[in-house]
């Protein structure tokens, strides 16, 4: 019983913060994962901060901190829906322009 706990724990924790296991994987480019990694979990880090503090101030009720906590698990669900659809999407990578064709060429016959 202990032990099937402890791995349904474990399988829980890899899956938000194994970026080989959760969504994000999808997504090609290793900054663009580290990133929304990094959002999340600035996010979680202020949910967390004001459900305590609500919690503290205003007691287990406090239909604010519940509204921010059930918003915060919306967004990190469609964050995951979203990455594993379209991962391949959240890098757009716009074509670059060759520098021979960047260069100013200044034609002396005909300005002149």
């Amino acid at each position: 019983m202990f032990k099937q706990i402890g791995f349904w724990i474990y399988d829980l924790y890899n899956f938000f913060f194994d970026l080989k296991v959760n969504p994000l994987r999808h997504i090609p480019n290793p900054f663009t994962q580290f990133i929304l990694m990094f959002y999340l979990s600035v996010m979680w880090t202020v949910v967390f901060t004001f459900w305590i503090g609500q919690t503290i101030y205003f007691g287990i009720g406090s239909v604010a901190a519940h509204l921010v906590l059930i918003g915060a698990f919306f967004i990190t669900a469609l964050v995951f829906i979203d990455a594993e659809k379209n991962g391949h999407l959240w890098v757009r990578r716009d074509k670059v322009i060759p520098k021979a064709d960047r260069r100013c060429k200044w034609d002396l016959e005909n300005e002149g």
